[in-house]
């Protein structure tokens, strides 16, 4: 039993104790006040020391590895010199059902670990883990040859994941480049390069596994009670809940008979209906009843351009349980209950200029004539700005509470900057709570984000977080609404009716501050007619 404080010992004896060596640090450089005034908070600064701990863990599976912080059970790992069960150990469950065991040697350069199958694809690199001889490196060359395998492989914006480890002879490694010795450079790059890649890709190829179909049995969103709108059935329906689910409409009801469906009220007169625009044509989860838009379905609408309620006819389908038979039934909305949308969330009393919409091209560039001028927009780009400004201007509005909350579990470093920003996430509509193990629960998301994944959402932003801790606050709110932004807009293939494009054209035109998106990519183009008339060789 040895005790050293400032560097003195102050205690040693002999003392009973199971095999192992049991190591307890209290009170880290209270000794000496330069260092401790630059400390970060315990969460933050306990997350640092996760981090190499895990490491280690890692990069020894054949030890036990026990890891109490503040009085709790962080991991701990087996030590029967299984590589996979210390991933468990450390990573998790589901992280460690996505990999895919790596095995290959070449030219005296050999690889072996685990790597995440292209679907387990995640928002940031802060999962990719690489050991040198049994010492965690870091290298833009693994980090290419990781990549450069799962081209073509992993979603777009997506990376991998894994735990490799790479031998290679000692001479043939420079570890003097960092201090800290966490930065190495090799002498045959392009070896160790192929080494990786070919591995990681023989990995890829090798696994047969096919994607899994899930389906959400349950409904992930409550609406608040004031804002549910309610069908109305007269005797054959009954709402009995407002729960929002991603890809099902907002009403979930029940029917109370399931054949000779008739929507009337007392006077036999067709009763008013009042349905959120939103989801169209998707099933709703437990029932048998669903609605359908007569015009053809869009994943995403230019939100601020919409009525409240959907103003053309609404066709009703019922399937009888017995008969699995459709009865459809055309009801009219009542006019009383259409309220006017607010199209223009910029500059309310601007009037657009006069201009003819001629049409979409690609289902992403409409197209105006102005002036003598042809105008081409970028509806993505433009309705991203649009409401980058508003987010910016205005919040978010009040944030979706879930039903199920969502739990991710994330690297040491993105644990410690969500913690460290959970009033800025807040305040952009994400209502974030410590889980424990390196795992956040998301119990409330911004409304405009209901339909994304709010696990790669989660992941993205703390990876973010993570890599800009020095960036001022409003700058990083401002990264959030943009990502949100980019989320939410109308994306490019998108179907958007005519009423909706003119609507916002002329939106874009009377706002001459809407010219650049947030990626700093152009929403509007101009050519002239006699640019027009050059092309075509009527004017020289």
């Amino acid at each position: 039993h040895y005790i050293i404080e400032g560097g003195e010992e102050i205690y040693t004896d002999d003392v009973g104790s199971p095999k192992g060596t049991t190591i307890i640090v209290r009170d880290l450089f209270y000794n000496i006040p330069a260092r401790l005034k630059f400390l970060k908070k315990d969460v933050q600064e306990g997350n640092y020391i996760s981090a190499i701990l895990e490491r280690i863990a890692i990069s020894n599976p054949h030890i036990s590895f026990k890891f109490i912080r503040d009085g709790k059970l962080s991991f701990q790992t087996p030590g029967d010199g299984n590589l996979k069960s210390a991933v468990y150990s450390v990573f998790g469950k589901e992280f460690t059902s996505q990999l895919l065991p790596v095995q290959y040697e070449n030219n005296g350069i050999s690889v072996s670990g685990f790597v995440t199958k292209p679907t387990a694809g995640r928002g940031s690199r802060s999962m990719q883990t690489f050991f040198v001889n049994g010492r965690y490196v870091k290298s833009v060359v693994f980090l290419s040859a990781l990549e450069a395998a799962y081209k073509n492989s992993v979603t777009v914006g997506k990376y991998p994941a894994c735990v490799l480890f790479v031998k290679l002879p000692f001479e043939a490694v420079d570890v003097n480049v960092h201090p800290a010795k966490t930065e190495v450079r090799f002498f045959e790059e392009k070896k160790v390069f192929d080494v990786i890649y070919n591995g990681t890709l023989s990995a890829v190829i090798d696994d047969k596994s096919r994607v899994q179909a899930t389906f959400q049995t349950g409904k992930a969103f409550i609406d608040a009670p004031e804002k549910g709108e309610q069908l109305s059935f007269g005797e054959t329906a009954n709402p009995v809940s407002t729960v929002q689910n991603p890809g099902v409409m907002n009403n979930v009801f029940e029917s109370k008979s399931v054949e000779n469906t008739k929507i009337q009220d007392e006077n036999s007169q067709r009763k008013s209906v009042h349905i959120k625009i939103t989801d169209f044509g998707a099933p709703v989860s437990g029932s048998e009843s669903y609605v359908k838009s007569p015009d053809k379905g869009e994943e995403k609408q230019l939100d601020f351009l919409k009525d409240e309620y959907y103003s053309p006819n609404v066709t009703v389908i019922n399937v009888s349980e017995k008969t699995r038979k459709c009865e459809k039934t055309d009801v009219n909305l009542n006019e009383n209950s259409q309220k006017k949308a607010d199209l223009i969330p910029v500059d309310a009393e601007k009037i657009p200029p006069e201009f003819k919409y001629i049409g979409e091209a690609f289902n992403t560039y409409l197209i105006a004539e102005l002036e003598g001028k042809l105008i081409l927009i970028d509806k993505h780009a433009a309705h991203e700005r649009i409401l980058f400004e508003k987010f910016k201007n205005e919040g978010v509005g009040e944030s979706q509470m879930m039903l199920f909350p969502v739990t991710v579990t994330l690297s040491a470093d993105e644990y410690s900057a969500i913690l460290d920003n959970l009033d800025l996430l807040l305040n952009a509509g994400y209502e974030i709570t410590d889980f424990g193990d390196r795992t956040v629960k998301l119990n409330s998301c911004p409304p405009q984000l209901t339909d994304e994944n709010l696990g790669d959402v989660l992941t993205e932003i703390a990876g973010y977080l993570s890599n800009n801790i020095n960036t001022l606050m409003p700058e990083k709110l401002d990264w959030i609404y943009h990502s949100m932004a980019c989320r939410a807009a109308v994306k490019a293939g998108n179907f958007t009716s005519r009423y909706e494009a003119e609507k916002f054209v002329g939106v874009i035109l009377s706002n001459d501050d809407i010219r650049y998106c947030p990626h700093g990519r152009p929403v509007l183009i101009e050519l002239t007619q006699k640019e027009l008339e050059k092309q075509f060789k009527r004017i020289m």
